[in-house]
């Protein structure tokens, strides 16, 4: 006898995957109902905090116009009194205590305290640095007010002395053995000291500088350093290196004068108490000697200036220039040409 097959349980199969499929499906859309829902919440947050931009009404316009222009015309009163405020007789330049009322006034204002700020630090800046070039400034013209006033009691109790003028040819011996040479230049009517040592130092240090390397310069390198030493300081107080490229001088290095007025001339030499002598007096005669580099149109100040050296006890060395020359240094090596200070 044959036995029935049982549908049943092929039916609970096919019941099972249905429903299976069908809480699948519920999933995902209650996934996509929830992130909706976060993202309306979020949205509607947005717009509570942002809220809706009302323009603003005419009174709170007009306040704040009264207060722009109430802080303006502080800020232009305060610069006024700022300007108008003169160096104290008593202590030099303007002090920052004498004008913090009117950067506290000026804090005080409205807004000040989130926009003006940063700009009443940068005035407090400004009044500082001007308060120390004042007080410089105030130094250099005491300074020269002293020395006038010396020069003139001298000049008036004691007559400049008539030294004798004894014009001396160059002198071909050679300087003392051991000696230091002492450079003076004698030029635009007037004579001063010039540091050899340091200024050709300078030289080479930017030399190298310009080149980016160690080694000595080629003619090609003429047009780099003669930019490079036009845009850069480099010398010693009032003289400057400045690159010449001439034909047969090329890379030539010419010791420019900044100011042609610095200096001393020959009537402020007969006068005790010289810049000249106390320049010599920081050196020791048997240890250095004097050289002097003179130009045509300086020869009464050299003869002055030697005479002062040779009563000091040194040895006087001097090398004429021709007129319109330059004394300096050739980078590509000897010159016939050019005077040579190296």
């Amino acid at each position: 006898m044959k036995r029935r097959r049982v549908r049943g349980q092929g039916a609970g199969e096919s019941m099972d995957s249905l429903l299976d499929t069908m809480a699948n499906v519920v999933g995902i859309l209650v996934v996509l109902v929830a992130v909706m829902q976060l993202a309306v919440g979020d949205a509607v947050d947005r717009i509570v905090e942002e809220g809706v931009r009302q323009p603003a009404s005419l009174p709170e316009v007009e306040s704040a116009e009264r207060e722009r222009e109430a802080v303006a015309a502080a800020i232009v009163a305060a610069r006024g009194e700022l300007e108008a405020l003169p160096p104290s007789p008593v202590r030099r330049g303007m002090l920052l205590e004498d004008v913090r009322p009117l950067l506290e006034k000026l804090r005080a204002l409205p807004g000040s305290e989130k926009n003006s700020g940063q700009e009443l630090d940068a005035l407090q800046d400004e009044v500082q640095r001007k308060s120390e070039s004042v007080a410089r400034l105030q130094e250099e013209v005491e300074s020269q007010k002293t020395e006038l006033d010396r020069l003139d009691a001298q000049l008036t109790n004691s007559p400049p002395e008539n030294r004798p003028k004894v014009a001396r040819l160059p002198d071909p011996r050679p300087p003392p053995r051991g000696a230091e040479e002492v450079v003076f230049f004698c030029r635009y009517g007037r004579v001063t000291a010039v540091d050899r040592h340091a200024m050709l130092t300078g030289l080479h240090l930017g030399v190298e500088k310009a080149l980016g390397e160690s080694r000595a310069p080629v003619e090609a390198d003429g047009p780099w350093l003669q930019n490079f030493f036009r845009k850069q300081f480099i010398g010693w107080e009032n003289f400057y290196w400045s690159i010449r490229d001439e034909g047969p001088r090329v890379l030539f290095a010419d010791m420019a004068w900044r100011d042609v007025d610095f200096g001393e001339r020959a009537v402020e030499l007969r006068v005790d108490g010289s810049r000249l002598e106390g320049i010599m007096g920081q050196h020791e005669p048997g240890k250095q000697y004097i050289r002097f580099w003179v130009w045509s149109d300086s020869f009464e100040v050299y003869l002055e200036a030697r005479y002062l050296a040779e009563a000091a006890g040194f040895d006087v060395a001097w090398t004429v220039v021709p007129v319109g020359e330059e004394v300096g240094s050739n980078l590509l090596g000897g010159s016939r040409t050019r005077v040579m200070i190296d």
